[in-house]
């Protein structure tokens, strides 16, 4: 998996479309494959379909419902190549978390309803935060990383310094002392986010390279 330094906004449609905006199962789509030399042709690019859990079921397969940033529904099935991955997926399994699918295919399923098969359970995270909790922790890493030579900023008062405190525990944001890093934790949410950034596939979903595809992700 290619990183890079300058995090990626999740809301950049480019690489985080809308479920009706993904390609279509079995139709070449320019926009996300590429010739090869092999006929199925391969990605152009990494792209990730978020949404918000809103029904989750075991009962026959592992099934979700889930809405995307527009709120437009859609049915996720699983059918994994490796069943062994599925306990990893089906701890955070319930509503209110986020599932972020890398390369999604729109599927027509038997029963009439549209939504994502999911055969390579590896390319899939399940995130335990709503949708908007999401997008604002993706915010609050594009915000607090610096880039091109700029110094860090204080994520409690803002302050840019030379020398800042790396929370222990998501290791992505900085502090001035520990006065600035709890009242990030309580008036900047760092609580909820930095549960979910300690996860290493959380924290490399926002700095991998989308315009660049050089192999599929693989989270397990």
């Amino acid at each position: 998996m290619s990183l890079e330094v300058k995090p990626q906004s999740f809301q950049n449609r480019e690489f985080f479309p809308l479920f009706r905006d993904c390609p279509l199962e079995h139709i070449w789509d320019d926009r996300y494959l590429v010739d090869t030399d092999d006929e199925a042709g391969t990605n152009r690019k990494h792209w990730c379909l978020l949404g918000e859990i809103i029904q989750a079921d075991t009962i026959i397969r592992p099934r979700i419902v889930a809405r995307d940033f527009q709120d437009n529904q859609f049915v996720v099935a699983f059918y994994p190549d490796d069943p062994d991955d599925m306990p990893r997926l089906l701890k955070d399994f319930k509503a209110g978390n986020t599932i972020a699918i890398f390369y999604p295919l729109i599927h027509a399923f038997i029963d009439g309803t549209t939504g994502v098969r999911v055969e390579d359970s590896d390319e899939v995270l399940i995130i335990p935060l709503k949708l908007k909790d999401v997008i604002k922790m993706n915010e609050e890493v594009i915000k607090y990383t610096p880039v091109g030579g700029t110094l860090r900023r204080c994520h409690g008062c803002d302050d840019a310094k030379d020398s800042l405190n790396k929370c222990g525990g998501c290791t992505l944001f900085y502090y001035c002392d520990k006065d600035c890093q709890s009242k990030a934790w309580n008036e900047k949410s760092h609580k909820k986010f930095c549960k979910a950034l300690k996860k290493k596939s959380i924290r490399d979903m926002h700095f991998l390279k989308y315009e660049t595809y050089e192999g599929s992700v693989s989270f397990t």
